[in-house]
């Protein structure tokens, strides 16, 4: 499996992998001069590249703290309705 190609402005912090050629990805980015974790999700295509589908969403930098308070309410509720062998961190 080829590694995702990274930019200067561009850093991936965590590629998770999804199964039957797919990923989400967790990349730092920068565009027009603002910070941005981008959240997306990518396909593998036949020559092994990762590439990026519109699927996905680019947060600036300045909701991380929002975005992680937001999450951690989720959690109770996230772990009501899956299984308890999905809920145990890797």
């Amino acid at each position: 499996m080829e590694k995702p190609v990274e930019n200067q402005d561009e850093k991936l912090i965590k590629a998770i992998d999804k199964g039957m050629g797919s990923q989400v990805h967790v990349r730092l980015s920068r565009f027009r001069d603002r910070d941005y974790l981008d959240i997306r999700n990518f396909y593998e295509t036949d020559d092994g590249e990762w590439k990026p589908t519109r699927k996905g969403i680019a947060i600036p930098v300045e909701l991380y703290p929002e975005l992680m308070a937001v999450l951690k309410e989720a959690e109770p509720l996230i772990a009501k309705r899956s299984p308890k062998e999905k809920n145990t961190p890797e």
